[in-house]
């Protein structure tokens, strides 16, 4: 088990009409709208700065007078204002958005994020550049597979685990090698739960983990300022909660099992308090 982690939320609402790389081959067809979130698992650095320069998604769909690679899926850009988000400002909830359009119907095959080259890590006060391998410098390919339905409203939430993404050589330089994950739901029948808390005293550095008792994932963050905490995109089904308080604090961890989260709902737990 990792000890310190961060988490952060990015947001991307996708409601307009995307500019297609083959627009001029494609129909006019119904189309849907998406939000699109952006969270992650905490790290033990005191910034995250993540170049975000682009996103493109490619969607297939069965239309006849289709353009035959349009059929295979071609890639849509969405207009999105470039900028460096330091993820672990955007925690316990808090989203950023980043674009807002429309998607087509059809079968949603991937979504494309496009990173710059001002991605940095910050780790007591020394800030490092974060180099991205040359084989990822045309995008991030996140498998999504998944229909989207005309007049529909929906929400993908990428989940960037910064702990698993950043990599340190042996030179001292470190890689961004991003791990993410995609979740997909209707924003009006959300497929996943919340878990929200107070950890006590709130004086005390922790990390919190949400553990499913059959799977070795976890999902953490790190509570706020008052102690307080949220984790979200949670499948329903009954979880091990445990904060774990910096190891020189004195303190023991706080747990509470069999926390049962139901989708679309935010589970409130009672105080978790650290003892000596």
């Amino acid at each position: 088990m990792h000890y310190k982690l961060l988490s952060f939320i990015v947001a991307i609402a996708v409601l307009g009409i995307s500019c297609n790389d083959n627009s001029n081959d494609m129909v006019e067809r119904g189309t849907a709208s998406m939000q699109v979130s952006l969270i992650d698992d905490p790290a033990q650095y005191d910034a995250v700065l993540i170049d975000v320069q682009g996103l493109s998604y490619k969607i297939e769909t069965d239309t006849s007078e289709t353009a035959e690679d349009n059929k295979e899926g071609s890639w849509n850009t969405v207009d999105i204002e470039p900028r460096v988000y330091d993820i672990l400002e955007l925690n316990n909830g808090e989203e950023a958005l980043l674009a807002d359009t429309d998607i087509p119907e059809g079968e949603l095959k991937e979504i494309r994020l496009i990173l710059g080259d001002q991605n940095q890590v910050v780790i007591e006060n020394d800030t490092l550049d974060l180099t991205i391998p040359s084989g990822s410098s045309s995008g991030l390919k996140l498998k999504v597979d998944a229909d989207i339905e005309a007049n529909e409203s929906y929400k993908l939430t990428l989940d960037f685990d910064a702990a698993k993404s950043i990599h340190e050589t042996g030179n001292g330089k470190f890689i961004l090698k991003p791990v993410i994950r995609v979740f997909l739901e209707e924003t009006d029948e959300s497929e996943f739960g919340s878990i929200s808390g107070v950890v006590s005293p709130d004086s005390i550095s922790s990390v919190v983990y949400v553990i499913e008792p059959d799977d070795e994932d976890t999902v953490s963050t790190i509570p706020e300022a008052d102690g307080s905490f949220l984790v979200t995109m949670l499948e329903a089904d009954s979880y091990h909660v445990i904060a774990i308080p910096a190891e020189d604090s004195g303190f023991n961890a706080a747990s509470k099992e069999g926390v049962v989260v139901v989708a679309g709902e935010t589970t409130e737990l009672d105080t978790l308090k650290f003892n000596q």
